[in-house]
């Protein structure tokens, strides 16, 4: 929020300060296969379109095969007609490795098609409750039964896969997989320790990463005596738990009361606001690269979120995680 200042009996606005966010985005809408919706891409541009309190954005994102994340963050820097000072290109969109599930692998890996599971078993039964798409699946399985009723369901009974099911089929069926993620992201965080202290390393290595960026590109243009003007914004394009994954193991939570909590376990709560939402951000706000706080402020936008609280990253706990995550490439190797 800008400052307010006092100037000769009245109030004006004061000019804000340039702060380094780092932006952590969910990707977009999408269908069961696992690409962008059409929802999801008009979504990822209207995102792009805001972004007009920046001067730099750098895209990194999860380098998943469906490419989902990578299209969300290049739909927002597209969008946001934010052009490099130096080339007066769009900067580029970088895939980076373990911000996506594969982080799980090679023992953990296993508990993604259960927590598949979760999300698709209900959201089938709500889907063969509608007349209407029930004839649509009926229709797509006589055409070929082989290749959609090709899964197992929770008790070993033949399912529909709905990643096959066609496209078509998928769009209207995605809204509901969507409701139905919450019940998975509970089950997960509440039930795979290791597997949300994986997500989460994964995603503290890369915002330690960029951590050392700013401080690398603030020095560098403290030293052309070029300040910036406006917020320069690296935004990180992952997947779903991998924010709530960090909040749970680096979170500080102060309550409208005062009461801290460290680690946020109650995503759902009134206090807090429920899950991150498809291409919704939160940001880690820095003022100084060159002081880094030992909690680091966190934002959130959407209108979902009520203000009844304060946030903070664990500087600590951080760099904790990128450590952990060091010692575990160096064991895959």
């Amino acid at each position: 929020m800008e400052n307010v200042i006092e100037m000769g009996g009245g109030f004006a606005e004061a000019e804000k300060k340039p702060r380094y966010r780092l932006m952590i985005t969910r990707h977009a809408e999408r269908l069961p296969s696992g690409e962008l919706s059409p929802e999801g891409i008009e979504h990822a541009k209207r995102k792009g379109e805001v972004m007009d309190e920046a001067e730099v954005l750098k895209a990194y994102v999860s380098d998943h095969k469906s490419a989902r994340a990578f299209q969300t963050g290049d739909l927002i820097s597209k969008e946001s007609g934010i052009k490099s000072q130096l080339s007066r290109e769009q900067y580029g969109t970088r895939q980076v490795k373990d911000i996506q599930y594969d982080v799980l692998e090679p023992d953990l890996y296993g508990l993604i098609p259960i927590i598949k599971l979760y999300v698709e078993e209900p959201t089938l039964e709500e889907a063969l409750a509608v007349p209407e798409l029930r004839a649509l699946i009926d229709g797509a399985i006589s055409k070929d039964k082989d290749k959609i009723v090709s899964k197992k369901d929770s008790a070993g009974n033949p399912m529909i896969d709905i990643e096959k099911l066609p496209i078509d089929i998928q769009m209207k069926i995605a809204p509901i997989r969507q409701k139905n993620q919450k019940v998975a992201f509970e089950k997960f965080l509440g039930q795979f320790p290791e597997a949300v202290h994986r997500l989460a390393m994964g995603l503290g290595h890369q915002l330690v990463e960029e951590l050392g960026i700013v401080k690398r590109y603030s020095n560098a243009r403290r030293n052309l005596n070029k300040p910036p003007v406006k917020d320069v914004v690296l935004n990180t394009t992952t997947h779903g738990l991998f924010t709530e994954s960090l909040l749970r193991e680096a979170g500080i939570f102060i309550k409208s009361d005062g009461e801290e909590v460290r680690g946020i376990h109650d995503f759902q709560s009134e206090d807090f606001g429920g899950y991150v939402q498809p291409a919704e951000a939160i940001y880690l706000d820095i003022d100084d690269p060159g002081n880094m706080p030992d909690r680091i402020p966190v934002s959130f936008e959407g209108l979902h979120r009520p203000s009844t609280g304060t946030v903070f990253i664990d500087r600590q706990k951080l760099e904790a995680l990128n450590m952990d995550y060091v010692a575990w490439k160096e064991s895959q190797q």
